[in-house]
């Protein structure tokens, strides 16, 4: 569902909602960045996605933003596709910066509605118009997480922005209802649909989608990778086991600071994952105890999890 005269490249499959590494400085690590980003192209991501709830980018400044945005496109060189986050408070920021990501050659941008304040259908469509017009030639993707925004779009605000904005080519749907991804891809003319839930992805896989935006493929991609594999070979049984998986890893994190504990999963495997940025809260040593413990009770997540060589 786009009124684009052509169809925007996007990744299906797997992308990674990349987290962000900090150096001893506070400020993005570019050399632990370059570890993880390699590391999960290695290991079969399809894409990445930087800058989103998991990449902390609504933490770091625009400046922040746009060096981070430079130097991951470097270091991805085109191996795999990237979606750039570009949502802010206010429709100038998020602009400013989509016009800036798509100069330095993302291939798609997205962005999550505006914040804090009451907004309309129509103050809403407004904003993501002036956001997608800042990077005509941009495929941009609407980012709906009801649970960080504190309200959702809703498909029918959702699909009238994509009729209506002619880059506009889809969305990341970060919740737990497969029935509101199956509305997306029931339309005649469907969008572009990422499910940003982990346990989500064979579902959505299954109905159409394009794939998944996932925290959790930082730290095992291999496993994200052998679930779209599965599916698209028509192994079912061996897909909906690992996706059990996932769903007993997310399981694990359940109660428990999310990013904070994603970047302790990474550290375990020996990459840079180290705290996130304040306010975010780090792992108290309880909590640090408490996943180690949950994990330590399931071999199989362990398997998963060995150190990388």
């Amino acid at each position: 569902m786009t009124s684009s005269t052509t169809a925007p490249p996007h990744a299906e499959g797997v992308l990674s909602a990349l987290l962000t590494p900090y150096g001893a400085d506070g400020k993005p690590d570019e050399t632990a960045l370059a570890v993880l980003i390699d590391f999960q192209i290695s290991r079969g991501v399809d894409g990445l996605f930087i800058l989103g709830t998991s990449g902390e980018g609504l933490l770091l400044s625009a400046d922040e933003r746009k060096a981070f945005t430079e130097t991951a496109l470097k270091i991805v060189s085109s191996r795999v596709p990237v979606v750039v986050h570009c949502g802010a408070v206010d429709t100038a920021t998020a602009a400013e910066l989509a016009r800036h990501a798509a100069g330095c050659g993302a291939n798609a941008i997205a962005s999550l509605p505006p914040l804090f304040f009451p907004y309309t259908p129509e103050s809403q469509l407004e904003h993501f118009t002036r956001v997608a017009q800042a990077a005509p030639d941009c495929a941009h993707y609407v980012y709906d997480n009801p649970d960080r925004t504190g309200y959702a779009l809703g498909p029918d605000l959702v699909i009238k922005m994509i009729r209506e904005i002619p880059n506009l080519c889809g969305l990341k749907d970060t919740g737990d209802s497969l029935a509101r991804i199956t509305t997306y891809l029931s339309q005649p003319d469907p969008p572009v649909v990422y499910t940003g839930n982990n346990v989500l992805l064979l579902g959505a896989l299954t109905m159409g989608a394009a794939g998944a935006v996932s925290t959790l493929a930082n730290v095992v991609p291999e496993l994200f990778a052998a679930i779209v594999a599965a599916h698209r070979q028509e192994r079912l049984a061996e897909a909906r086991d690992l996706q059990l998986t996932v769903a007993r890893l997310q399981a694990a994190t359940a109660g428990l600071p999310y990013i904070a504990s994603a970047k302790h999963l990474l550290d375990r495997r020996g990459l840079p994952g180290g705290a996130p940025r304040s306010p975010l809260p780090a792992l108290s040593p309880e909590h640090r105890a408490t996943l180690d413990a949950r994990l330590a009770a399931d071999p199989a997540l362990l398997t998963w999890l060995r150190p990388v060589d």
